[in-house]
This record gives structure tokens, sequence and C-alpha cells, in this order.
């Protein structure tokens, strides 16, 4: 188990999330789980790790009313490894496995 922190919100287009603070356990966590993916050469984004949770997915930023997080702190036991797929009706997210901190113990 580890502690992630809810940490300011943002946007990137017209998709609205909830950052997480620097979590040293959650970026070893993903670290680890690339080079796993690497390793069997089962593909995945690149793209630089940017811990978030997706609040509000829209086609347009000018419907989306100013947003604000509570601070707040959770206990993360368990970690989902989830595809994501764009449909025709908007994003399809499917979950591929999950590993909690009591099977890792």
């Amino acid at each position: 188990p580890f502690a992630l922190t809810l940490d300011g919100v943002g946007a990137f287009g017209s998709l609205w999330w909830a950052g997480l603070g620097g979590s040293d356990a959650l970026a070893g966590y993903a670290a680890r789980l690339r080079r796993a993916l690497a390793a069997a050469n089962i593909p995945f984004d690149r793209k630089k790790f940017s811990p978030h949770i997706t609040l509000i997915r829209r086609p347009s930023r000018d419907r989306i009313p100013p947003l604000s997080v509570p601070a707040a702190t959770t206990t993360v036991r368990e970690v989902t490894l989830m595809r994501s797929d764009r449909g025709k009706n908007g994003m399809i997210y499917t979950a591929l496995g999950a590993v909690s901190a009591k099977n890792e113990e």
C-alpha cells in the first residue's frame, strides 16, 4: 500500500483531470510495470507518466464550469491495469487485471 494525494486540477484539451501529488511509490510502480510490459512485448503508451484522475471528458472546453478539488489523501491498496480505446461514442475502458497489496505480500 502507498498514499496518493490530490494536487490541483488541469486540462488536456477537452479532458479535465485532478493531479496526483508526487509519489515515489507510484512512480516506481509505473516504472516496474513499463519494464515488465516491454519485456513481454506488450504495447503501452510511452508518453511521460503523468498520474491523474480523469474528471470530465467533453467535446468543448467552453461547456465545462470552473472546477476545484479539495485536498485529500487516500491509501492505494489495489492497482488495475486498464486498456482505453476510442469508440464512436467516446472512450471504452476495459480492465485487464488487478494486483492488490495483499496479493504481493
